[in-house]
């Protein structure tokens, strides 16, 4: 399976197991909704004890599930990289910043699931980072554009209407060669063939992530 800067999916193999790739892709960004509203709700100071269980509990849920598709694909001869391998690859013409404070930091999140933009921004913000949110990668490079100096680093979905997260790669280093993206997708990037240094992406992330993960691969991009 490969995938094109329009973001179009070319499937090989259609079927993994007995689920589509779609399926799989859909599952994922279900999956990362969970992970992200469980974390949230752990993290709200107000909740009361026995609904941080749940929440907990709930995490746990999502965590067995994403292990269960992975076995699908394993299963499938589909080869999964386990989410703590994830390996972070800086391009070699971006420049590590010094550190700052996470306040400062401004994070772009393109994103066109509703739920996924929330949590993931919602996530961000837990962290203490600042966010920019836009529902596909036209809006992305748009809300970019409109103060270039004010964003830190993009955090953009793979596959969006309008304009993919390649295709919004690609004019945002013709704006600025330095300026740092990652991807996120429910795709594994085993499937797609993809060489992440070959468009310039800083990194790649794969739902479901959770807040530790986030803070793993975006901390030594932006230095905070």
């Amino acid at each position: 399976m490969k995938i094109d800067k329009q973001g179009t999916v070319h499937i090989d193999s259609a079927v993994v197991g007995e689920l589509t790739y779609g399926a799989l892709h859909s599952l994922n960004n279900l999956l990362q909704g969970i992970v992200g509203l469980s974390e949230l709700l752990d993290c709200n100071p107000n909740l009361p004890v026995d609904a941080k269980s749940d929440s907990k509990a709930i995490l746990e849920l999502a965590q067995n599930a994403s292990d269960l598709v992975k076995k699908i694909k394993q299963a499938s001869r589909v080869e999964a990289a386990e989410p703590e391998e994830t390996v972070v690859k800086v391009a070699p013409e971006i420049e590590v910043p010094k550190p700052k404070s996470r306040s400062e930091v401004n994070i772009l999140i393109a994103e066109d699931d509703p739920l996924v933009l929330k949590v993931v921004a919602g996530m961000l913000k837990a962290l203490g980072y600042s966010t920019i949110t836009a529902r596909d990668g036209q809006e992305a490079l748009e809300r970019y554009r409109e103060n270039p100096s004010k964003v830190s680093l993009v955090l953009a979905d793979l596959a969006m209407p309008r304009m993919s997260g390649l295709q919004l790669t690609e004019e945002l280093l013709e704006d600025n060669p330095n300026i740092i993206i990652v991807i996120m997708t429910g795709y594994l990037q085993e499937e797609l063939e993809i060489n992440p240094d070959e468009f310039g992406l800083a990194a790649w992330l794969e739902k479901p992530m959770t807040a530790a993960r986030l803070t793993s691969v975006i901390q030594p991009l932006v230095g905070a």
